[in-house]
């Protein structure tokens, strides 16, 4: 369901920007204009997929000219990756707009406050970013550094309700950050690492 909410901004922001973030079985979308959000978490009925929904779901939520086109580079999903980022770079050529693309364990980590970050890599583990590293934990791994105090999130610990709201929240936090014309996967391991099909637990 679309929800609306007025949040409170004090630093320069544009006139408008879109953000979308594709989660296993959903689409995050989120827009942001004139110090007001929309927002809306899509979940795929089971013949769907996202390369078919995305593109419709942008379009509906889009009500003026966006500025900043954002989503995230990954760690994650291979195909989603794809898809958001040729989603993204449409966008920027259709609206002549500005992308803003971070690493997706970057934004993990400014919505849980500083908590550990985890993504599923579906290969028995998780990307995960640690006192700056980025790298690859196993779950009793990261049991053990809960159970000394440090907090999780993300596929792991606390989930946020709708990443590309915390996407365009980073964007607005972050005005240094760069603006990339030509954003590439961000890739911890390369897509043929130990397929789904070939893995042994």
């Amino acid at each position: 369901m679309l929800r609306f909410a007025t949040i409170p901004y004090h630093v320069f922001t544009p006139m408008a920007i879109i953000g979308f973030y594709l989660s296993p079985g959903s689409c995050h979308l989120a827009w942001h204009c004139a110090e007001q959000f929309y927002e809306q978490v899509y979940q795929l009925e089971p013949w769907q997929t996202h390369a078919g929904v995305l593109a419709g779901l942008v379009q509906k939520i889009l009500n003026a000219h966006p500025e900043v086109i954002a989503t995230t580079t990954g760690p994650g999903s291979f195909t989603s990756i794809r898809i958001q980022l040729a989603t993204a770079i449409g966008l920027k050529i259709g609206y002549s707009a500005q992308l803003f693309c971070p690493n997706t364990l970057d934004v993990l980590e400014y919505a849980g406050h500083g908590a550990i970050p985890c993504i599923d890599s579906f290969r028995s583990d998780y990307f995960v970013k640690i006192s700056g590293e980025i790298t690859c934990k196993t779950e009793p791994e990261l049991s053990a550094l809960e159970s000394q105090g440090q907090k999780l999130c993300g596929d792991l610990g606390q989930s946020p309700k709708n990443l590309a709201v915390d996407l365009v929240k980073y964007y607005l936090a972050n005005p240094h950050l760069k603006i990339l014309d030509k954003p590439e996967p961000y890739y911890v391991r390369t897509p043929e690492y130990k397929t789904r099909a070939n893995f042994k637990r």
